[in-house]
């Protein structure tokens, strides 16, 4: 399947916006061939799950783009650290330990990205809109833009989101499409009290048992 590009993915992808940003849309094309996408679309937002220090790896891709001079595009939240930055002597890691995952979110935060630090990024003032287009790392923020708020995002793995981010761009694929987004079970809820229905816990307790069967 031939992957249709713009003309401003086409500069982006030969340099004109300059390296990170060459960088960033060679692994978005090559993402989007790998997942059939036929083409990119506009985002609005990101969120970055890739923040958590868990290896020099992750380090070095975050540090190499803000070597490049990587900016991201839209508004860009950043999901939890892993490193207490005031109280991090108290808890059971090394003073590398905790260098390299200093090194890291400030490597986000020279992107020009909004430090939340949270996993929770629909809690803020950066809450997308239904019909939204955006791209998000973290699996709970995933499930609620798309069933909760109504917008719209894949679920985007770590190195790949902040791409998106600094590209403005994202695969048409999977839940981004109208066509993608149609529940397929309905459940009719009888005789259960609405009081329980209103509990904290019953939607999850359904959805497991539900799962189950």
């Amino acid at each position: 399947m031939t992957l249709s590009l713009t003309q401003k993915d086409l500069s982006m992808l030969h340099g004109d916006f300059g390296p990170a940003t060459q960088m960033a849309m060679k692994i978005l094309v090559h993402m989007a061939k790998v997942s059939g996408a036929k083409e990119l679309l506009d985002i609005v937002g990101a969120h970055i799950d890739s923040t958590v220090y868990i290896g020099d790896a992750g380090l070095e891709f975050a540090e190499k783009l803000a070597s490049l001079g990587a900016k991201v595009s839209v508004p860009t939240t950043l999901n939890v650290s892993g490193l207490d930055e005031h109280h991090w002597k108290e808890w059971a890691v090394t003073p590398e330990w905790a260098k390299q995952a200093h090194h890291q979110m400030i490597a986000y935060q020279n992107m020009g990205t909004i430090p939340t630090w949270t996993c929770a990024p629909y809690q803020t003032e950066y809450k997308p809109k239904f019909g939204d287009q955006i791209a998000w790392g973290e699996s709970n923020a995933i499930a609620f833009a798309n069933s909760v708020i109504g917008a719209r995002t894949e679920r985007y793995p770590d190195l790949f989101d902040v791409c998106c981010a600094i590209t403005g761009r994202a695969p048409a694929m999977g839940l981004h499409l109208t066509e993608n987004r149609a529940g397929k079970i309905l459940l009719r809820l009888k005789d259960i009290p609405l009081a329980l229905q209103q509990s904290d816990d019953f939607y999850p307790v359904l959805g497991h048992y539900r799962s189950e069967e």
